[in-house]
């Protein structure tokens, strides 16, 4: 699945229009990046005998979710940063209000997706599980930490539930939202949302440990070894959970190798 379908597919939902909010959403929703939230959507609901076209809504979305997340995260209120993938963050570019606003318009246009273009049972739930996964006792929440933990340090368990919070929660619900919209059933729904969310744990972890994060990493390591052996063995226990498909999931379990060995 080429980078370039799932930005048509943000591209199609995305709303046009000169006005300033408008075009801090589209800057900062195509403004590149990995795209492994919405892959994992498409890929997850393929092995589960889903399409593109089942699958792309729901993809989008969480996508636009997380562009959402990363303008807030940029503000100056939270982890103040100008530059987000090599470009000027949204802030810099259209001021903080037109910032927030663009965030709130990609949030709120990730549910209208889904309860257009999703059959409403499968919407339902879908919309039912990112809620929790994003909000107060998810993504939201392990921001909350980490900023709280900023000002006095943290350890290495709560890094540990920061990174559960704040990353490895999406990366779960993408893996089950492409098992709900293929109509995968209860079995390999669990199978894949454990496998997103070890994932999801694994890539933070690769991040953490590049970033220098020294309260997380055992004593005596350096930041590539301890995040590398961190990284390992979360995205070994992820391709396990996987084994209910057998050889099918080959694409998924190659995927979570090439994005835990991207910086090691």
């Amino acid at each position: 699945m080429p980078l370039v379908d799932i930005d048509r597919g943000l591209q199609r939902y995305l709303p046009k229009g000169g006005d300033t909010v408008k075009k801090a959403m589209r800057y900062s929703a195509l403004s590149g990046g990995k795209r492994i939230r919405p892959l994992l959507v498409v890929e997850s609901a393929h092995l589960c005998g889903g399409t593109v076209k089942e699958a792309m809504p729901a993809a989008c979305a969480i996508e636009f979710i997380h562009t959402y997340s990363l303008i807030h995260d940029d503000l100056p209120a939270m982890d103040d940063d100008d530059v987000r993938r090599g470009k000027p963050t949204c802030h810099k570019v259209f001021g903080q209000a037109n910032a927030i606003l663009a965030g709130d318009g990609l949030l709120t246009l990730a549910f209208d997706v889904i309860s257009k273009h999703i059959e409403p049972k499968k919407a339902v739930r879908l919309i039912s599980g990112i809620s929790e996964a994003i909000g107060a006792d998810g993504m939201v929440g392990g921001q909350a930490l980490d900023l709280e933990y900023q000002r006095t340090g943290r350890d290495s368990a709560i890094s540990k539930k920061i990174n559960l919070l704040k990353t490895a929660k999406l990366f779960e619900v993408s893996a089950r939202a492409g098992a709900i919209v293929a109509g995968a059933g209860v079995k390999r729904e669990a199978a894949l949302g454990n496998f997103g969310r070890y994932f999801g744990l694994s890539f933070q972890a690769v991040d953490d440990y590049i970033d220098g994060d020294i309260k997380a990493r055992p004593p005596g390591l350096s930041a590539r070894m301890a995040g590398g052996t961190e990284a390992f063995k979360l995205v070994e226990k992820a391709k396990k959970e996987l084994d209910i498909f057998g050889a099918r999931a080959g694409k998924l379990k190659a995927m979570a190798d090439f994005a835990v060995r991207r910086n090691i």
